[in-house]
């Protein structure tokens, strides 16, 4: 008979490598429209990105979609500009609820007149969302100039 320390340390070792095997490695998307320019020469990029969906079980009966994106912000305006993290969202293909940053976003960002930021973020969606369809990054509501949001168009991409 096995000793029960022996046991465990196999239980864990099989849960780390299975862990390790579900890790999910961001990429640039499959298809990127490129960035997204505002008139006020705000630049909005999805570099990078990691798309993960669960198929319904039985417990479970909706898809779940997570959905981790690498983004870039260039500030060619003439004053500094605010990025709130937590207001981006992300829309499917066709239009309906879209996704709001599901982990914490962090704190506001400040982009100094000619400056970049780059940063993640995490969104998770049970509907509206799939991997394999086309999204749209939403950046409008999460960047202010001056105290308004700053239009710019929503960045299309599509994940591996």
């Amino acid at each position: 008979m096995k000793q029960p320390s022996v046991i465990c340390v196999a239980a864990i070792a099989a849960f780390l490598i299975g862990a390790g095997a579900c890790a999910t490695t961001m990429k640039p998307p499959a298809v990127n429209s490129g960035p997204a320019l505002s008139r006020d020469g705000i630049q909005v990029a999805v570099l990078r990105q990691a798309c993960s969906q669960a198929a319904p079980v039985d417990e479970v009966p909706t898809t779940s979609v997570d959905e981790t994106i690498e983004i870039q912000i260039r500030n060619g305006a003439p004053e500094p500009i605010v990025v709130h993290p937590d207001r981006f969202r992300l829309i499917g293909p066709a239009g309906d609820a879209p996704a709001a940053v599901s982990s914490p976003a962090g704190d506001t960002l400040t982009v100094a007149q000619g400056g970049q930021q780059t940063f993640e973020l995490q969104f998770t969606a049970s509907s509206g969302l799939a991997c394999t369809q086309e999204m749209r990054l939403d950046a409008s509501p999460g960047i202010t100039l001056r105290d308004s949001p700053v239009a710019v168009q929503p960045v299309p991409f599509r994940p591996l």
